[in-house]
């Protein structure tokens, strides 16, 4: 049998200090579905740069699996949705703080009914 290793697609909307627990938990889901690639879609007001601070220790910890990263503005959703559809995915993951899962529940509200027939978890329930 031939590995999968089309990427699992994350979308990330939380608070910059749960960063750091949310990528650990994203790394442990994506072994345990199988993955050996990650894209994820970070959103959030905050610099990249502020974001990659909150997250290199878990990053770094994990360089054995594929990882691209993605941050985008709260008001750039339509462009996140265009460029995940540009994957050949095997699933996705949500990731949101309790502040943010009304937001997220709007996200996943306008995403194509194939990308959502592609959901592995959510965690934004």
């Amino acid at each position: 049998m031939q590995p999968d290793y089309r990427p699992i697609i994350a979308l990330i909307y939380v608070k910059d200090e749960e960063l750091t627990e949310t990528f650990r938990k994203m790394f442990k889901d994506v072994r345990l579905l199988g993955g050996k690639k990650i894209v994820a879609n970070v959103i959030s007001n905050s610099e990249y740069w502020n974001f990659f601070a909150n997250a290199r220790e878990t990053i770094l910890d994990n360089l054995d699996l594929g990882l691209e990263i993605f941050t985008w503005k709260p008001n750039e959703v339509d462009k996140m949705i265009k460029k995940i559809q540009q994957y050949n995915y095997k699933g996705f993951i949500t990731y949101c703080s309790d502040e943010n899962k009304y937001n997220m529940r709007k996200i996943l509200d306008i995403l194509p009914t194939s990308m959502k027939a592609n959901m592995l978890r959510d965690y934004c329930k």
